[in-house]
């Protein structure tokens, strides 16, 4: 479902306001092994946080995030203040029905070479979509509404968070 997560980035590309403070959109490749023997997961993401010059104030993942019954919970492992920051512009929007404010997963995904690196990093992920990596993986699982969700939530925080530029 990692189409979701680019049609949300593609959209805040096009609405970021101009006066932002930057944001660097990446998409990141090689995640998943797909059980591959010898083939390690989150390559993509570990090349980009080791390639890195300087030190981004917080990093974002959004992953599997169209479900139509979309139930993103707090990710374990993510970094509990932007974490925090982030459910709070949710539930200012009224999404709260869909980022649930209870820790259900801690997983390894593009957000751990991130943290591992002193980074703050958030997993936004819906790990309980029953269709990943099935072949009922298809268009009509997605809904739009949980895109927006998704998207107001991150530009809400965007704007609102102060960072230093």
């Amino acid at each position: 479902d990692g189409a979701s997560g680019v049609a949300v980035l593609l959209e805040i590309a096009r609405t970021l306001p101009k006066n932002s403070v930057p944001v660097w959109l990446v998409f990141f490749d090689a995640e998943d092994n797909g059980r591959i023997e010898g083939w390690d997961w989150i390559l993509g993401s570990r090349a980009f946080a080791e390639s890195l010059q300087f030190k981004p104030q917080a990093v974002v993942v959004v992953d599997m995030i169209g479900d139509a019954d979309l139930n993103i919970f707090l990710e374990g492992n993510s970094d509990k203040t932007v974490r925090s920051e982030i459910w709070d512009a949710a539930a200012q929007l009224g999404h709260d029905d869909v980022f649930i404010n209870q820790e259900k997963h801690s997983m390894l995904d593009d957000h751990t070479p991130f943290l591992q690196a002193g980074i703050p990093a958030v997993d936004i992920i819906d790990f309980d979509y029953p269709y990943w990596h099935t072949i009922q993986d298809t268009p009509d699982k997605v809904s739009a509404e949980s895109l927006q969700a998704v998207g107001e939530t991150l530009l809400k925080w965007i704007e609102e968070k102060k960072f230093s530029r």
